[in-house]
């Protein structure tokens, strides 16, 4: 005869109802992590006719950027301006008169690494300018535009009919076949 005895192993009653608790939050856990990712597909934008084709590692910071600034105004293609002047205007919450809540740390580290990757840094007797006429990159973009006196962003749209989907590629006839 042996000195142990072996119980064989049962789940009571209240291990049965932690077990299945577990596996429908298991479950449920998964059919939102499903919904979440499909309407994600749904409702992120389509970055195929930007100025640039965005990798996966920049779509969110292009998400935020578009979430944050393009909701209240058009958004720029952000080699429109130096990456000194985006540096400034995100972390700024007077925003050329209106006063905006500040971004939060998750948000602004892939919108920062967003527009610095995609804009240029200013040549360092540079002014930073805050205007987007005043933008020398915005001019070498538009090198055989004559641009009025006051550049707004509703200027944007008379040549980029798409500007407010951020398609800044699509132009205007005149502007289609221009050298």
């Amino acid at each position: 005869m042996s000195i142990f005895k072996i119980r064989p192993f049962t789940i009571s009653q209240t291990g049965r109802q932690q077990q299945w608790r577990l596996w429908l939050g298991l479950a449920v856990l998964g059919l939102c992590a499903l919904v979440g990712m499909g309407l994600g597909a749904i409702a992120a934008p389509d970055f195929s006719g930007t100025v640039d084709v965005l990798p996966l590692n920049a779509q969110l910071g292009a998400q935020i950027y578009l979430r944050r600034c393009g909701t209240c105004h058009l958004a720029l293609p952000p080699e429109t301006m130096p990456a000194e002047a985006w540096q400034v205007l995100i972390q700024d919450t007077n925003h050329y008169g209106a006063t905006l809540p500040p971004i939060p740390r998750p948000e602004m580290t892939p919108l920062w690494n967003y527009l610095r990757t995609y804009s240029r840094a200013l040549g360092a007797d540079a002014q930073i300018p805050f205007r987007l006429g005043r933008s020398p990159f915005f001019r070498i973009l538009h090198p055989r535009v004559e641009l009025p006196d006051t550049v707004t962003l509703g200027s944007c749209s008379q040549c980029h009919p798409k500007a407010t989907l951020f398609n800044y590629r699509e132009l205007t006839p005149e502007w289609q076949d221009s050298p």
